[in-house]
């Protein structure tokens, strides 16, 4: 990859529920995995998975927290559902868009350390598939 298709967190955008929550980013991470089972038989050396149909998501998410995004903090309270939207490149023409349409927003920190930044992470569970489309 040429240096100049890489893209920096530096221009991420993110809204959950009609809410903007990309303000000062310090982390975000999306994960997908498979759901699947083990079918090994007993005399087998190894073991032999088979894969559902289902899959699982999540996102983690860290911002810092300055006073003003009381909106975010609210918006981002246990147990609420709505629409994730992720342009992990910003929302020029073309970059790539996240869309997750049922989300739940399994759990909400903030971290006040004595000699640092004060901070705001949450964790999205997803409740359907990420749809990846552009702007």
């Amino acid at each position: 990859m040429t240096a100049s298709g890489r893209i920096s967190g530096k221009d991420l955008y993110a809204t959950f529920g009609g809410v903007a929550i990309h303000g000062d980013f310090t982390s975000v991470s999306v994960s997908g995995e498979a759901d699947i089972v083990d079918v090994t038989a007993g005399a087998e050396t190894f073991h032999y998975f088979l894969a559902l149909a289902r899959t699982n998501g999540s996102m983690d998410m860290e911002i810092f927290y300055d006073g003003s995004t009381a909106t975010v903090w609210n918006a981002i309270a246990p147990n609420t559902a709505g629409t994730l939207i992720v342009g992990i490149n910003g929302t020029a023409s073309g970059s790539p868009k996240w869309t997750v349409d049922r989300a739940l927003v399994q759990t909400r920190n903030s971290t006040h350390p004595f000699d640092g930044a004060t901070t705001v992470s949450a964790t999205f569970q997803f409740s359907a598939d990420m749809d990846e489309t552009t702007w």
